[in-house]
């Protein structure tokens, strides 16, 4: 009865701002749900003109509200199936992997479509990053027919709580863009001048936001002394949130030259990658992502529990501290990690994070593997698993 009032009240918000549409959805072998993750599943498959499923309140489809309210008891998944029966998909395919609703559309013994979910965002057990749904060892079953994950890490860490065939694939948008248009080729980073953070900053998390100033003073006091100049690859997407993450920036990084952009649009991060002497970066996906580039990346997050769950040692299991990582107040301990990115070799850079970097991610160049996987479903060529 809990459960249920609270998916009314959140049904009746989602309900009161949301466009209400009153025709049936149109039938598609494939349904992309999440119209906000949906890139770029929409543009490597859209040739086969899949339907966009939108669950984040820009539309709702009365039809299939009005036909999931006899198992409103259900929550959100009745609603989703009910508009899966209208579109008839053979595949249903979502990046939104952290919702733990999305794990219960095989609950029905009957179904015909397949479902696969794949890694959006870097997963540890803190709570936010991993619905708490599922590390429960009771409720409903959570299982899916394929699971797209970036490295062995999100597999050590859900297998046990799920059923899924896995499959390492790396990055989704990161192996388009490897595959098109970056190359760690050639690059050089002697003469550089300029180094990369990776900002995490959210208006709304203060405490996260705050217990890192001390982390960005040490690295403001240490780009001074070497006269280094700073750009932070940004957080912010909308007006709004760049101003305020200017200003919390503008208020730390007072001695070092700085500048922050706004990339996050058109996946414009990742072009931000390159040219720089090291990148240092707090829990960040893009941080994982950055390894791949062959240029020095440090991972430094202050000791506060803000981050517990959630630091390098949660993603790779090698500890609080290590060559290029830390999880301190201490400024000393900060200048260890700066001073390594510094002046480590190139040679060196890879036998300390090479292997790392292959146990976090892998990499599939041009998203061959769950191309195929998709085609052969669509096309009734992919044996049943």
């Amino acid at each position: 009865m809990k459960n249920f009032l609270q998916f009314l009240r959140r049904a009746w918000r989602y309900f009161r701002g949301t466009r209400r549409v009153w025709r049936r959805p149109p039938q598609s072998d494939l349904l992309i749900i999440d119209r906000g993750t949906a890139s770029p599943l929409d543009e490597m498959f859209a040739h086969h003109n899949p339907h966009i499923m939108d669950i984040r309140g820009e539309s709702i489809n009365m039809l299939a509200l009005l036909r999931a309210l006899p198992k409103a008891r259900l929550g959100a998944v009745a609603y989703l199936e009910a508009y899966i029966d209208f579109v008839k998909p053979k595949l249903v395919l979502s990046r939104t992997d952290n919702n733990h609703t999305l794990w219960q559309l095989k609950r029905r013994p009957d179904v015909t479509y397949q479902v696969a979910l794949v890694q959006n965002g870097w997963r540890t057990k803190f709570s936010r990053s991993v619905s708490p749904e599922f590390f429960q060892t009771t409720g409903q079953i959570k299982t899916v027919d394929n699971y797209f994950v970036v490295g062995g890490s999100v597999k050590r860490l859900l297998s046990p709580v799920v059923r899924a065939r896995f499959e390492e694939v790396g990055s989704l948008t990161l192996n388009n863009i490897l595959a098109q248009e970056i190359t760690s080729a050639g690059l050089t980073r002697s003469n550089q001048k300029s180094i990369a953070l990776i900002s995490t900053f959210r208006s709304k998390e203060i405490l996260l936001n705050d217990s890192q100033k001390c982390v960005y003073k040490s690295l403001d006091d240490y780009l001074f002394e070497r006269d280094l100049s700073l750009l932070i690859i940004g957080n912010g997407v909308s007006e709004s949130e760049i101003k305020l993450e200017k200003t919390f920036f503008d208020h730390i990084f007072t001695k070092t030259k700085m500048q922050l952009g706004s990339f996050r649009l058109g996946n414009r991060s990742y072009s931000q990658l390159q040219n720089h002497r090291w990148i240092l970066s707090g829990h960040s996906t893009l941080g994982y992502e950055a390894l791949i580039f062959g240029i020095p990346v440090g991972f430094v997050l202050p000791d506060s529990p803000e981050f517990d769950g959630r630091d390098f040692q949660a993603s790779s299991g090698l500890g609080e501290f290590g060559a290029f990582w830390c999880r301190s107040n201490q400024p000393a301990e900060h200048r260890r990690v700066f001073s390594y990115l510094e002046t480590v070799s190139d040679e060196q850079w890879e036998r300390d994070s090479g292997w790392i970097r292959d146990q976090l991610m892998v990499h599939d160049y041009g998203n061959t593997k769950i191309r195929a996987y998709v085609e052969g479903v669509l096309t009734d060529s992919l044996e049943n698993k």
